[in-house]
C-alpha cells in the first residue's frame, strides 16, 4: 500500500557505517530520510579495526559510548616468515561492529531519521518516483541511496550485479582470547592474508585471498595452530565478500545517476591492500551528503575519485605485485633494518598519502635506503630482537636473518 503519510526526501537501504553516517549527516541538516534495514544493528564478519585516518578525520567514530580496544603495534609477517611491526604512530581502536552500527544508527534517529526496520525486497520506477517494496508496505521517493553492502538490491536495478571478479573472498570466526592478544597480519603463499584482532572479550581472526579458487580456511587454521593453539571458537565460521577495485571499468563506473547513489561496499570502496572499509564507507557518505546538500548531486563522482578513488585503483594494482612470497619477504625484512624505508612506510599507513607520493619519497630515498640494506648484509644480516617491539616473545615464530 503507499504511505502518502510518510513522506520523505531521500531513503537509505542498508544501516551500516555508510548508510547511518549520511542519514545522520542529512537528518541534521533538515532533509527528511528513511533509512532501511531489518537487521540494524547487526554485527558484521570483519576486524573491526578503525585506522587513525578514519577516527582522525570523523570524529564521531571516537565516540565515549563506543567501547575500543586500543592497540598500537601490529606485527606483519612474510609467507617466509620475515616481518616488520607497524608502529610510531597512532592507535588502532579495534570495536565490536555491533556496537559501531548500533552508535551510528543511534545518532541518525537522534538527528531525525526514521529507521524502519524492513527489508526492502524490490526497488523499481513508478512515474517520476521510485517505488521501494517491503513486504507488508510500499514507500515511495524520488532518490535511493545503495548502503547495503556488496551485493547491493539498489546497484543491481541501476547498473547490474557487481562482477565476481571485482569481489575478493574472506572468512570470519571468533575465538577465546581480549585485549591481552597481539595483532598480527600474515601474509599468504597465495595472494592473500590472515589476521587476528584482539577485540574486548574475544579474539577476531580472519583469512582473504585476492583470488578465486584458494583455500583460505586451511590457511586461518595454520595460523591459530600456529600462534593461538587451543583457542575455542565462540561462533561458526562466517563469509563475506569484500569490493575489489580492480580495473579502470570499476574506477570509471558511475556512483550516482539522476535518482540514486551507492556509497561503502555497495559502491565498491574498500581498500584492497590492507582490507580497510569503515573509513571508505563513512566517508564516501561524507562526500554523497555534501553534493546532496549544496544541490550537486552528480559531482559526487568527482568527488569520491579526487579524494580517495586512485588510492583504492593503486592499491588494487599494489596487491596483485606484493602479495607474492618472492617480494613480501625482502620488502618486509628491508621495512624492519632500514630505518629510512621504516619510516617512509609508517608516515603511509598513519597518514595516507597518495600512491604516487609514495613512490616518489621511496625513489628520492632509494641511495639511503639501499646504502642501510648493504650495512645490514655486511654486518652479517642478524637482526636486533629489539627491533620486534613487545612482540620479542615471538622470536621463533619469525626470521632474525636474512637470508
Amino acid at each position: 500500500m503507499q504511505s502518502p503519510t510518510k513522506p520523505f526526501d531521500l531513503a537509505i537501504i542498508g544501516a551500516g557505517p555508510a548508510g547511518a553516517y549520511l542519514a545522520y549527516r542529512l537528518a541534521a541538516a533538515g532533509v527528511k530520510v528513511a533509512l532501511f534495514d531489518p537487521k540494524a544493528p547487526w554485527e558484521k564478519p570483519c576486524g573491526g579495526g578503525i585506522t587513525h585516518k578514519a577516527w582522525s578525520r570523523f570524529p564521531l567514530l571516537t565516540d565515549a559510548a563506543l567501547a575500543r580496544n586500543e592497540v598500537s603495534h601490529s606485527l606483519q609477517i612474510s609467507p617466509g616468515n620475515h616481518f616488520w611491526v607497524v608502529s610510531e604512530g597512532h592507535p588502532l581502536y579495534i570495536v565490536d561492529r555491533k556496537d559501531l552500527s548500533a552508535l551510528m544508527l543511534a545518532k541518525a534517529v537522534e538527528a531525525g531519521a526514521v529507521h524502519y526496520p524492513l527489508a526492502v525486497e524490490k526497488v523499481e520506477t513508478w512515474g517520476s518516483k521510485l517505488r521501494l517494496a517491503t513486504a507488508n508496505e510500499d514507500f515511495y521517493t524520488s532518490f535511493v541511496v545503495g548502503a547495503d553492502g556488496v551485493h547491493s538490491l539498489v546497484r543491481r536495478y541501476f547498473l547490474g550485479p557487481l562482477p565476481a571478479e571485482r569481489t575478493l573472498t574472506s572468512i570470519v570466526q571468533f575465538y577465546e582470547g581480549g585485549p591481552a592478544d597481539p595483532v598480527l597480519m600474515e601474509v599468504t603463499p597465495f595472494p592473500g592474508y590472515v589476521w587476528s584482532f584482539p577485540r574486548r572479550k574475544y579474539l577476531c581472526v580472519g583469512a582473504g585471498a585476492m583470488e578465486r579458487g584458494h583455500q583460505i580456511k586451511p590457511a586461518l587454521e595454520r595460523f591459530l595452530a600456529r600462534y593461538y593453539p587451543g583457542r575455542r571458537p565462540y561462533n561458526t565460521m562466517q563469509g563475506a565478500l569484500l569490493p575489489y577495485m580492480k580495473d579502470k571499468a570499476a574506477y570509471r563506473e558511475p556512483r550516482i545517476g539522476p535518482n540514486w547513489a551507492l556509497i561503502g561496499d555497495a559502491a565498491g570502496f574498500c581498500d584492497t591492500l590492507t582490507g580497510e572499509g569503515i573509513l571508505y564507507a563513512v566517508w564516501s557518505a561524507e562526500l554523497l551528503a555534501e553534493a546532496f546538500l549544496a544541490e550537486r548531486r552528480a559531482q559526487y563522482d568527482q568527488a569520491w575519485r579526487k579524494a580517495f578513488g586512485r588510492h583504492l585503483r593503486w592499491g588494487a594494482w599494489a596487491a596483485k605485485y606484493l602479495y607474492s612470497p618472492r617480494n613480501i619477504d625482502r620488502l618486509f625484512t628491508q621495512m624492519t633494518v632500514c630505518p629510512t624505508f621504516h619510516k617512509t612506510m609508517i608516515d603511509f599507513v598513519w597518514n595516507l598519502p597518495s600512491y604516487p607520493w609514495l613512490l616518489s619519497k621511496l625513489m628520492l630515498s632509494l641511495p639511503r635506503i639501499y646504502w642501510q640494506w648493504r650495512r645490514f648484509r655486511r654486518a652479517g644480516g642478524a637482526i636486533d630482537r629489539k627491533l620486534l617491539y613487545q612482540f620479542e616473545a615471538m622470536a621463533d615464530k619469525v626470521k632474525m636473518t636474512w637470508p
